[in-house]
């Protein structure tokens, strides 16, 4: 069968925030773009659905700021509004506290006892300093162990990194990771956004088809075409193929190595370890106790936020809760004990929620991060890079490639990916023997 879309430069498979972006870029430069996308909307994990007036993000999300996505969006001129979320609170065993999230709330905090927060200034003090990089392969847990002699903060620090680093795996995780949360922290904020980030999403797409690209929804490429050791195309799963002088793969780790045949990516997606959280997302009629809006656990890896006071994402009066644990890939748990598990952390922070709820939905393993930088691996250095060893012109976007967490890899990867195909003229001397080819 003839494709509609026979030749291209590029094609980005993938319409997720990684696939935009990289389409965005190239775009903006005069390169041709087709992408491609699975589903029948765009977005992916950053895809956003409406519900009698709520708008319930895939999980909880939250913009950190300061890193390749705010760049990124500022770079591309994508708009969004939004506000921080104030007075966080800890749970200890049934109690609320005020979180010491700056001097004054340390201050103020009963949690800890003057010593306590003498040690917790130090490492305020200390933290801009430190070079999370010489920390690649300490593990989070050995690094609070080293870094905290007060039993009190080190329980603290050890919620607060479950928290940043999205998993309860801390004897895994890099202690680079979290110090380089911990350091963006203190200096920028972290944002609720409004109407939810389907809002990045239609920015992005709304930016890439202002610029050119061709955007395409609800087709699934099945292959990467490659022949000589140099990517072709790609084959659609209507068999049709489209030739590309280049093509990105924005896909999570296991549908890039279902579409290639690479020994070498599918050992690296073999090893991996994502990083996978219980949420389960509420809306509210109203919300029972607007004091405790945002609660960190201090006995168990959960965490719990009201988006609605400080995002336009429910209509007036309404509430919407999220509550997420961060699990251990090690030690894989029961579903159903997870839901409860959360339950009772809402039955806690927001009394009489049940009887308010307008609806409710619990996702049980949603991948957070596609892969945990360990301290094994060596931190984000650990990560594979934007090109696929041994293939010509195959290049990987996504949360899983390069530096960074979260969204951050995934915005930052595409935009290195396309700055990599601008700069080194490849594309150029593809479409010249393209032609060449043809003219044969």
């Amino acid at each position: 069968m003839e494709s509609l879309h026979e030749k291209t430069d590029v094609v980005v498979v993938g319409g997720g925030l990684a696939g935009l972006t990289a389409a965005c870029y190239l775009a903006q430069a005069g390169v041709a773009v087709t992408l491609f996308e699975k589903a029948s909307s765009l977005g992916g994990r950053a895809a956003t659905s409406y519900h009698e007036g709520y708008a319930f993000n895939r999980g909880i999300h939250a913009l950190y700021c300061g890193d390749a996505t705010e760049q990124v969006l500022q770079d591309l001129g994508i708009k969004y509004s939004g506000q921080s979320p104030k007075k966080v609170h800890v749970l200890d065993r049934g109690r609320l506290y005020l979180f010491p999230s700056d001097a004054g709330s340390l201050m103020r905090s009963n949690l800890l006892d003057v010593r306590d927060k003498l040690e917790l200034i130090r490492l305020f003090a200390a933290l801009p300093r430190l070079n999370a990089r010489e920390m690649a392969r300490v593990s989070v847990q050995e690094w609070l162990n080293q870094t905290f002699k007060r039993p009190r903060v080190r329980q603290l620090m050890t919620a607060f990194a479950h928290t940043n680093v999205y998993s309860a795996a801390l004897d895994l995780v890099s202690a680079e990771v979290n110090i380089h949360k911990l350091q963006l922290a203190l200096k920028h904020p972290t944002i609720y956004i409004d109407g939810g980030w389907q809002t990045l999403v239609e920015g992005l797409r709304t930016k890439a088809e202002k610029a050119g690209a061709h955007i395409v929804s609800g087709t699934r490429v099945e292959s990467v075409e490659q022949q000589d050791g140099r990517v072709q195309g790609v084959r659609l799963r209507d068999g049709s193929t489209v030739q590309a002088s280049a093509v990105i793969l924005a896909t999570t780790p296991q549908d890039a190595a279902k579409l290639v045949d690479s020994p070498p990516l599918r050992r690296i997606v073999d090893a991996l370890i994502p990083a996978q959280v219980a949420c389960l997302d509420v809306a509210l009629r109203r919300l029972p106790d607007p004091q405790h809006a945002v609660v960190l656990d201090m006995e168990r890896p959960r965490f719990f936020s009201t988006q609605s006071l400080y995002a336009r994402v429910a209509p007036e009066g309404g509430a919407l809760l999220h509550a997420f644990k961060q699990l251990d890939p090690t030690h894989p748990t029961d579903p159903r004990e997870d839901e409860r598990d959360l339950e009772d952390l809402l039955d806690t922070v927001q009394p009489g929620w049940r009887d308010v709820v307008v609806r409710r939905f619990f996702l049980p393993h949603i991948e957070a991060v596609g892969m945990l930088p360990t301290a094994g691996g060596g931190g984000y250095a650990g990560r594979p890079g934007p090109r696929v060893p041994g293939l010509a012109n195959l290049y990987l976007a996504g949360d899983w490639i390069g530096e960074g967490f979260l969204s951050d890899p995934s915005m930052g990867s595409a935009r290195q990916v396309a700055q990599i195909l601008l700069q080194n003229g490849s594309l150029t001397a593809e479409k010249k023997a393209t032609i060449e080819r043809a003219q044969r």
